[in-house]
């Protein structure tokens, strides 16, 4: 044979053992890299099933909480409206111990609650000397008194029912027994 064919014959050996060398590892870097990927999926998929393992957890905690929460709430609710209907009773009778005339009497004028020490006489008689005291002498308080009682009456009860309220949710949120 002559020396082209065998240098022909040399370089076609050569390519193909370089190109069976690189199939080879190609090949073998095709099969590391599905078991590196395979590793890394089955690692994915187990740390996946812990995270839905612990999200139930969670939720389910924080379901509970909830719930806990809207029962102290509704609780809260119903003692608020408890208080509230107490409140709208006593003004209720408040208004109605008012009288036809609408003025609250004062309990220190005689015939009015309590009495007083003087003679009934007198009350009159000082009471009726003031012009400017507004109170006339049966007892009544002025328009203007009595208004602002009641004023002050029921904001003195919407203050008292946002303390309690508040008061016993600060107490709930703390997990603590009102005193």
């Amino acid at each position: 044979m002559s020396l082209q064919l065998k240098l022909i014959g040399a370089v076609v050996t050569l390519f193909w053992l370089g190109a069976s060398v690189w199939m080879y590892g190609s090949s073998q870097y095709a099969k590391g890299a599905e078991s590196v990927r395979m590793t890394y999926t089955h690692a994915i998929d187990t740390q996946k099933i812990e995270a839905a393992k612990t999200l139930a957890i969670e939720t389910e905690k924080t379901q509970t909480l909830t719930d806990a929460l809207y029962t102290a709430k509704n609780q809260q609710e119903l003692q608020d409206a408890k208080h509230k209907s107490i409140t709208n009773t006593l003004a209720r009778d408040l208004r109605a111990a008012t009288g036809p005339s609408g003025r609250l009497r004062d309990p220190n004028a005689a015939g009015c609650g309590r009495g007083s020490d003087s003679a009934t006489g007198d009350v009159a008689s000082t009471a009726g000397d003031r012009a400017d005291d507004g109170a006339d002498g049966s007892g009544l308080l002025s328009i203007e008194l009595t208004a602002l009682l009641s004023r002050l009456g029921a904001e003195a009860d919407a203050v008292n029912l946002a303390y309690t309220s508040c008061r016993a949710d600060a107490y709930s949120v703390r997990g603590e027994a009102l005193p």
